[in-house]
């Protein structure tokens, strides 16, 4: 009997070398961290963006703003390819390039004052480069906008117990922030309270008579993705420390303690007789005729690699990092951890069956949750029970996606105040509504599945162009650049490659009419708005594609004049030596 003990024995000792092995060199001979070096938090400290913070606890930051449902959803589109691919990318993508983008994003920052990618891109590229990564980076944040707006209304949907158990996490959360932060409690006393009432919170989503479900039949879905968005307005206009900090404080307990369960879970399947389901090879064109290459290295969008890292590490991690030798457990080690959520969510699809996943209605979702119980049954459910342990893994899901959809939400009104300067689109009211009403309608429509490649498509292209960001920095300052330029031009060729191949899926069903739509949701019984949407998916497609494209030549350009040396040397920040 082959169970998934081995695999992630594989994996486990593949982390461990990539973070004391190529890691280690990688940090002595790249970037050569200095402890005594002044960085921006300590340089512009201002108790807001720019404060020191244990290494610890910013690991733990970092986790809770990357982790979220690329490397647990990710997975399940894969292994229509076999579990065995899937593996390998996990595996040699975090490997060798997933750590390397976290680690040198926080550091290229640190060493360029704290500033974030859109500044930097400026300086490499001119405004026009600039201009070109943030028109990129707003069609991108739709997309990972529709896709986790849309997961978290069928996660409630589905699950009916899961909504008093968020609402329960998220309310304690508030109060966690006001209690830390108006009343100065101690943090070890709020933390044993939040666990407590979360603890409760998990308890009463197992009681029946408290599984609301809501009431309006086919649009069940639409409503729950509204009340999603009430959440993520309130997240993207109040003060972090009001909600998206304690809130994200809290939840990393519940979702990494999950990961850690599955995981025992499978290193234990040689006692418990839990056996592979799945077939480790499915063909290079897998069971929905997709190629492997490109779709596979997009599907599973983070545990990986993933775009998104770049922006939360060079936008507030850089600015709160204590000393410069931080950045490797904090960058690499956040980026790696998540690659265990990524090990363990393939492991939680490889011990269901294709009929029993065919049973579930071919949803990753119940998949997911499914595949958690069997491993995590045969220890865990005589503590917690049938029903305990479905709210508790549902409910992680749900505060996987909210959290980091939380600071999608915010970073969107934020670069949406770049782009539209004084103008009314700039405004923080009216830029959240655009940047929720667009992906809620793109939610509604229920294409997730297609609408998650282009998220990949475009999560992992952002990951290339950070990549060509940091080889320009190194190459200017006289430093190896192959050990990011390779990894970063195979991710922009392989990226741009999928986005075409899923243009093309789009083109194909908006030309045949509604009658071949792609939506699935509630508005495809309206076929003409149906079509119009699967016309606006070609072009939001085109657009990321071609501003892609057009960014990733400017960065080639760029690397080519640092090479010669026409990018002057980074300044140094006041009390640097």
């Amino acid at each position: 009997m082959t169970t998934p003990f081995w695999f992630v024995v594989l994996a486990l000792v593949a982390y461990a070398v990539a973070y004391w092995g190529y890691g280690k060199w990688f940090d002595r001979n790249i970037w050569k961290p200095d402890p005594n070096r002044t960085t921006p938090a300590h340089m512009y400290t201002d108790g807001v963006e720019y404060f020191p913070v244990s290494r610890y606890v910013l690991w733990g930051y970092q986790f809770k703003r990357v982790a979220a449902l690329g490397p647990v959803l990710g997975p399940f589109i894969a292994i229509q390819f076999g579990w065995a691919p899937a593996l390998v990318w996990l595996i040699l993508g975090n490997f060798f390039i997933g750590w390397v983008q976290d680690y040198s994003s926080i550091m290229v920052s640190v060493r360029n004052q704290g500033r974030s990618f859109g500044p930097i891109t400026y300086e490499f590229t001119g405004n026009a480069g600039r201009n070109t990564l943030l028109g990129f980076i707003l069609f991108y944040l739709l997309i990972i906008s529709a896709t986790f707006i849309f997961l978290v209304a069928n996660f409630l949907n589905v699950f009916p117990g899961s909504f008093i158990a968020t609402a329960g996490i998220l309310g304690t959360g508030i109060l966690a922030g006001q209690l830390i932060y108006k009343r100065r409690a101690s943090i070890v006393t709020v933390t044993v309270l939040s666990l407590v009432l979360m603890i409760v919170s998990f308890a009463l989503g197992t009681i029946p008579a408290l599984q609301w479900k809501a009431p309006f039949g086919a649009w069940n879905l639409a409503f729950w993705a509204a009340l999603t968005c009430v959440f993520l307005w309130l997240a993207s206009v109040l003060p972090l420390p009001t909600l998206i900090q304690p809130v994200n404080y809290i939840s990393f307990f519940p979702t990494f303690a999950a990961i850690v369960l599955i995981l025992i879970g499978a290193l234990i399947t040689p006692a418990t007789g839990v056996a592979l389901a799945q077939p480790a090879w499915l063909g290079f064109w897998g069971t929905a005729g997709n190629p492997l290459w490109p779709i596979l290295f997009v599907a599973i969008a983070c545990g990986a690699i993933s775009g998104w890292h770049s922006l939360v590490g060079s936008s507030t991690t850089s600015k709160q990092l204590d000393v410069e030798t931080d950045a490797h457990p904090v960058g690499a080690g956040a980026m790696l951890s998540e690659g265990l959520l990524g090990l363990a969510s393939l492991a939680c699809y490889m011990v269901l069956s294709i009929e029993r996943i065919r049973e579930l209605g071919n949803a990753s979702v119940a998949s997911w949750v499914f595949g958690a119980k069997v491993l995590t049954g045969p220890y865990l459910g005589p503590i917690i029970g049938e029903a305990g342990m479905t709210i508790y893994f549902s409910v992680v899901l749900i505060i996987f996606a909210i959290t980091v959809q939380a600071l999608v939400t915010r970073f969107w009104r934020l670069v949406s105040a770049e782009v539209f300067g004084e103008s009314i689109l700039a405004q923080k009211h009216v830029s959240t509504f655009i940047g929720l009403a667009i992906p809620w309608l793109f939610a509604v429509s229920g294409a997730w599945n297609n609408l998650w490649l282009y998220f990949g498509g475009s999560n992992q292209l952002l990951a290339g162009l950070a990549l060509m960001l940091i080889t320009i920095h190194l190459a200017r300052v006289r430093e190896m650049t192959q050990y990011t330029l390779y990894p970063a031009t195979f991710m922009i060729v392989t990226t741009l490659a999928a986005l075409l191949w899923q243009i093309r899926v789009f083109y194909r069903a908006a030309s045949a009419g509604p009658e071949k739509t792609l939506v699935v949701g509630v508005l495809k019984q309206y076929g003409a708005i149906a079509n119009a949407l699967d016309w606006v998916f070609v072009f939001v497609g085109v657009a990321l594609f071609v501003l892609g494209l057009i960014m990733a030549a400017r960065t080639y350009m760029a690397y080519s004049q640092a090479m010669r040396g026409q990018i002057p040397q980074p300044q140094p920040a006041a009390g640097d030596d």
